[in-house]
């Protein structure tokens, strides 16, 4: 696993999903903005969370911080899944994963008239209205500047709903509060050279997928920048909140850390209660 590319990768995806959430953000607060007019009460909602979280530019920070992580995590997710072969049509990946300049599989066999039926059929009227919006915008009965992008957007938000089902914690119920303002914040230009997408097809063979560490260094790498700004506040004797908190105590710890302080705690204990049991042969970090 080359954890440098990894941490590259991160902290440039870090940045770059920011500034998408923002610029969403910034767009969906325009005075008359479509949101507003189509769609108030999830405009509603989002004024909520701004409020909740200051106001102002410390709602927006704290606002776009949440969805540009929370976005991050799912595309990481969907990879990683593709890789080990979870998702029925790859979501983030071509047909072939090893693949990282091909269209992801779910917007290819959708412009082939194909869609999961496990996803669009099984899960009620939701993705069923998802799927009816994708093929306007392939006929062109929508008008688009982007149609293909704009369709890829709506069967990503399909596959977040029908993952809801398994993994909640990952995937938000649309009807939450969270999971609207999810959709309504989803990043722009998904497809796009260079977009977060395409680099975690690059950085995340399925090679490195075969080692389930691979998830816990891209959240060290990608909260790495954060913790960084927590840290010097502390320096300049700024005290801990609730978002300081989080970036400056959880890290993540790999495998073999976790092996060394088991094997010389609850195995020394062991040891000490069974001093002729055999096990501590096999226990390469045991002291």
């Amino acid at each position: 696993m080359n954890t440098s590319k990894l941490q590259s990768f991160a902290a440039e995806a870090r940045r770059s999903f920011m500034g998408a959430v923002s610029a969403r953000l910034e767009a969906a607060l325009v005075p008359n903005s479509p949101v507003q007019v189509n769609s108030p009460n999830v405009f509603n909602q989002l004024e909520q969370e701004l409020r909740k979280y200051g106001g102002g530019q410390q709602g927006k920070d704290h606002v776009v911080e949440r969805y540009a992580y929370r976005w991050f995590n799912r595309i990481i997710a969907f990879r990683y899944m593709d890789a080990h072969g979870f998702t029925s049509m790859p979501v983030v990946s071509a047909a072939d994963v090893t693949d990282v300049n091909g269209l992801p599989e779910v917007l290819a066999a959708a412009k082939r008239g194909e869609y999961d039926s496990n996803v669009f059929e099984a899960t009620g009227t939701s993705n069923a209205k998802l799927r009816d919006a994708v093929e306007a915008l392939f006929n062109g009965s929508t008008h688009s500047d982007d149609p293909q992008g704009q369709a890829y957007g709506l069967l990503l938000q399909a596959e977040c709903r029908y993952w809801h089902k398994f993994m909640p914690f990952m995937f938000e119920n649309t009807n939450s509060t969270f999971g609207k303002i999810d959709e309504l914040l989803m990043p722009a230009d998904l497809l796009a050279e260079g977009s977060v997408l395409r680099r975690a097809i690059e950085v995340m063979t399925p090679e490195d997928c075969e080692d389930v560490e691979i998830i816990g260094w891209l959240y060290q790498f990608y909260i790495a920048e954060r913790k960084d700004e927590v840290m010097a506040g502390f320096k300049k004797s700024k005290k801990a909140g609730a978002n300081e908190i989080p970036a400056a105590t959880q890290l993540f710890t790999p495998d073999w850390i976790v092996r060394y302080l088991v094997q010389n705690s609850v195995g020394r204990l062991w040891m000490q209660n069974h001093p002729d049991c055999q096990l501590y042969k096999t226990w390469e970090y045991y002291i």
